[in-house]
């Protein structure tokens, strides 16, 4: 019997979540056990999840590391494990509803010109995760998204945002989606997945920008939902790891756009990210709950211009 997709999962340190990403995998992939393989790529997380999928998955098909090798080149190491007729790259911070695999499936054999597709990604209370995906950074979204100006300005006259900026009710082509849950036709690779530069984050619009420029298509639906936990396995990283939530894509800028384009992007996050801190800070006054977003926005002012000045 012929396997339908392939599962790549890259797991760091999440080993409760890792069980229920895989348990979901069981009870709501849609797809009869026997028609998927599972191969679960550890990047050396010695927390027991190794032993955790050893024990109680022994479908799975195993790969243990014995260092952190990052997102891209760790889902790099379980393509040529993979058999079936798609690909499907799966966080370990997710859970499959409702037959999510079957109906992603079914959506890219019925369009055979799409390369990849990407599915609604949840919010724990239900509510959609706008970096589900969007159109690539350029000069007017990064400008549109850091500023607030997705807030002041009408729909249609705003550019195509960097991340989604509504629940669409149909499928549509975007730029890029989001790697936490992508569904791949195995032909269009070329037997190349991601870029091996890129450690974590940015590599997803990568693979999509290459994938666009040989012709295909990438695409987001509605049709399928999965709950994402987003941001667990960052949690535990620390030092200039941490970094590569804004330094991957700021690469892939400078990748696209040329490295003497790059100050616009750094111009942007930093000026939006004081903005933010701001905005916050004076909002606190009256309401404490946004103390801990102005926080986090100088937080992330100060990772931008340490990756500005070449930190």
């Amino acid at each position: 019997m012929s396997i339908e997709a392939s599962i790549i999962i890259v797991n760091w340190k999440v080993r409760e979540l890792l069980r229920a990403c895989l348990q979901s995998i069981r009870d709501q992939a849609g797809v009869p056990m026997d028609r998927l393989e599972v191969i679960v790529v550890d990047n050396h997380s010695g927390d027991g999840s190794v032993e955790m999928v050893r024990a109680e998955f022994p479908e799975v098909s195993l790969i243990a590391n014995t260092e952190n090798l990052g997102f891209g080149k760790a889902n790099n190491q379980g393509l040529p494990h993979c058999t079936g007729r798609y690909v499907v790259l799966l966080n370990p911070d997710t859970v499959l509803l409702d037959g999510a695999i079957a109906t992603m499936v079914r959506k890219m054999d019925e369009q055979p010109d799409v390369a990849t597709m990407g599915c609604r990604l949840l919010n724990a209370d239900g509510t959609l995760q706008r970096w589900t995906g969007g159109a690539f950074p350029r000069a007017l979204n990064l400008a549109n998204h850091y500023l607030f100006l997705d807030r002041l300005l009408p729909r249609a006259i705003r550019p195509m945002p960097l991340y989604l900026d509504h629940d669409p009710a149909h499928d549509m082509d975007v730029d890029w989606i989001c790697g936490a849950f992508m569904i791949l036709r195995v032909e269009m690779l070329g037997g190349k997945l991601f870029n091996p530069d890129f450690f974590m984050y940015g590599e997803d619009m990568e693979l999509c920008h290459r994938l666009k420029l040989a012709g295909h298509r990438v695409v987001y639906s509605p049709a399928a939902s999965i709950v994402h936990y987003q941001g667990e396995s960052m949690k535990k990283q620390e030092g200039d790891v941490l970094l590569s939530a804004l330094k991957g894509p700021r690469q892939f800028y400078a990748q696209m756009r040329g490295r003497h384009r790059v100050w616009v992007f750094d111009l942007f996050t930093i000026s939006g990210f004081a903005l933010r801190w701001w905005v916050y800070s004076v909002a606190a006054w009256g309401r404490p709950a946004f103390a801990a977003r102005a926080h986090s926005s100088r937080d992330l002012m100060g990772r931008a211009w340490r990756i500005r000045r070449g930190a």
